[in-house]
Parts: structure tokens; sequence; C-alpha cells
């Protein structure tokens, strides 16, 4: 498809021209679409994008361009920068809540006051404080996508639209014993090394389930090398990706001498599970797979767990992940600095690691305060000063 630019009216504003595709013999019928007041830099950006779609047969005119037209195509442009599992949430987020509040409303009629109605809506079918944000963030995300890419709104109305879901969790205080505990549940389990590598480097669920003897594991070194994740999603089921979370996610993790020695006695219990097996073995060189080798489905592993939390009294009050979260809050109190603390766990910026664990170390700040105040107020007796 070809088109090209034109400026009208005294507000000089730009229009995209472009014939219709024609059957033989019809009349040529040239379409006219509004693009708006911009450079002309601006607007040859916006009349390519406009016409790879027309090219597409996705693109719909801005002034019948619903909501939901526009969640929808930020769903479908943005699915291959997105893990399939994080794509789903979108969508499922933006499916049952956003769309049914404001998807039949004109994009060009948006308003502020739709969004702070439909945060009402959405607050009232009591959801989470951590599910409200997420809805809020994806809104966000899809408007400014419109706004800066699609060229299809002029406002981001979400911007000026308090999040709906208030003050996050916080995280549960987490001790020695809870982790000691969970180790013992899983003893004797398929669970156990899973386990306590969880406990002691930090590693995800879908970090760990990806580790590979050849590609992961130095146990001569002492290390782990996260390269990849093993996801599981509706549409693609379980699968191996050489992509973790983000960029900073790819990283060198010290093993404890500990966890060396327990690493090498399972891959011993493996080696014989694959001399039982045979040929029935399917080699995936999975540090942690399923009996017969292939991949242990993350959500399969996640139901095994809660078994176990369940039979410890611990079924909600300790998942899979909090042993993640224990592992950074014991090595901060521990004293370890947050800078390696965040390397270790594979965060974007030290800055979120202070923001996630912010009330251990506000707890360990408090310790350490009390702790000068009792050396340097106390009389020569032993008394206190007054």
């Amino acid at each position: 498809m070809e088109g090209h630019l034109s400026q009208r009216g005294k507000s000089k504003t730009w229009y995209l021209v472009y014939d219709e595709p024609t059957m033989q013999g019809q009349k040529r019928r040239q379409r006219w679409v509004r693009i708006g007041r911009m450079s002309k830099s601006g607007a040859q950006e916006s009349a390519r994008e406009i016409l790879r779609q027309i090219d597409e047969g996705t693109w719909t005119d801005n002034r019948k361009r619903t909501v939901a037209d526009l969640l929808n195509t930020w769903l479908k442009d943005n699915e291959h920068r997105l893990a399939a599992k994080t794509w789903e949430g979108y969508e499922s987020k933006l499916r049952c809540h956003i769309i049914p509040a404001i998807g039949e409303i004109p994009l060009a009629k948006l308003k502020p006051k739709h969004v702070v109605d439909a945060y009402a809506a959405i607050r009232a079918k009591d959801l989470s404080a951590r599910t409200l944000v997420h809805i809020h963030r994806i809104l966000h995300a899809a408007l400014n996508y419109g706004k800066k890419t699609l060229r299809a709104v002029k406002e981001n109305v979400a911007s000026s639209v308090p999040s709906p879901g208030g003050v996050s969790r916080e995280l549960a205080p987490l001790r020695e014993e809870h982790v000691r505990t969970i180790i013992e549940a899983a003893r004797g389990t398929r669970l156990e090394v899973p386990v306590l590598v969880a406990a002691l480097t930090g590693l995800r669920r879908s970090e760990i389930l990806a580790l590979g003897w050849k590609r992961s594991v130095d146990l001569q070194r002492g290390v782990f090398a996260i390269t990849h994740v093993l996801e599981q999603s509706r549409r693609y089921g379980v699968r191996l990706k050489a992509k973790t979370k983000s960029r900073s996610s790819r990283r060198v993790i010290p093993l404890a001498n500990e966890v060396v020695e327990v690493l090498k006695a399972h891959r011993a219990r493996q080696d014989d599970d694959r001399k039982r097996l045979g040929h029935a073995y399917v080699e995936n060189d999975l540090v942690f797979c399923n009996e017969d080798g292939t991949p242990w489905p993350p959500d399969t592993f996640t139901k095994q767990f809660a078994d176990i939390a369940r039979l410890v009294g611990m079924k909600g009050s300790f998942r899979f992940h909090d042993a993640r979260h224990a592992f950074a809050s014991l090595t901060l109190k521990n004293g370890a600095p947050v800078k390696e603390v965040s390397a270790l766990l594979g965060h974007a910026s030290p800055m979120l690691t202070l923001s996630t664990y912010a009330r251990v170390i506000e707890g360990m700040g408090r310790e350490a305060v009390n702790g000068l105040a009792e050396s340097l107020l106390m009389k020569d007796e032993g008394e206190p000063f007054r």
C-alpha cells in the first residue's frame, strides 16, 4: 500500500491520502485519514505505521477505534517481547477486568473519569492490591503505546489517574526456622534438592527447573551459570527458553560447598535412573526433571511444593518463591552488601532490592542505632544514662 501526505486547513493538520483497493473496472476510491497536527517527520512516521496496518488488515480508523481495539492491538504487537505466561496474564486481566469496564468506549472519547469509574468497579471485585497495581500498569502501558507508537490517542489518560491498588503486599518477615522447617519437610522427596538450592541461591523457580548439567553447572568451580528459563503456558505448554527474565538475570551464582556435595549425590541418583530406564529415559541434560528425564512442569512443581508446605502447616504462608525472599532477607541480615545481594538475585538495580526488602533493611538499621545508643549512653557502672 502506498500513499502521500497532505496538509489542510488553517490548523495545518496532516492527512494521509491513499487509494483503496478496487476490483478491475471499478472507479478509483481515494481515502483521507486524519493524522493530526505535528511535525512532518512525525506525520511520516504515523503514515508508515497506518499503511503497514492497512497491508496487514489490522488498521482501524481512529474515529471508530474503541479502547478494546487498542488493547487487543497492543497485546498482538507485543506478544513476541513477552514471556508466554506473562502475556497470558496481561490478556486475562484485560479481558476479565478492563475491557468489560471501558472496552466499548470510543478511543477518542476516553476520559480520566472513565478510568476512575472502571477502577472503582474493579476494586469491588475484592482483588488483591498486587493485582490492582498490575491492571493499572498494563492499561498505562497500552495507552502509552497508543500515544507514542500508534499515535491513536493524544493523551495517556491513565497517567492522571492514581493506581487503584493502594499499598502493595508487604513481604512477611521470614526467619531461619521457617526455611529449616521447609527443608526438613522436603527431605526424602523429589523436591529435597531443588528446595535446598532455592534456599541457598535465591534462584527463581523457572531458573532452577531450566538448569542443565553441561550449560549451567560447574561443580569444580562451584558455580551456576543462569542463561535459560523453563516456562509453562496454555499456548506453548512446557518449553525451555534461552532467554532470562531480564538482561541482569543472566548471571553467575556461587555455590556453597554443601550445595556442591548435594548436587554430586543428586547427579549419581539421576545416573541410576538413566541406567534403570534405558531407552525410556529422555535425555534433556536437565538437573531437575521428571524421573524419565522429561522437563518438570512448573505448575506441577508448585503444586507438589504446596502439598509439602501443607503437611507442616505452612500452606499459604510459605510459597516456593518465598525461599527466594528468605535468601535475600537472611543474606542482608548477615551483613552482605545490598549491591552483592542484588546481583545474586538478578535484579535490574540495587534500588529494586532496596525497595523490595526495605522492611528488612530498616530493621537492620534500627538494631544498629539501638546498639550504638546502648554502647554510648551507658554509665561506667553499667547503668543507663539519664
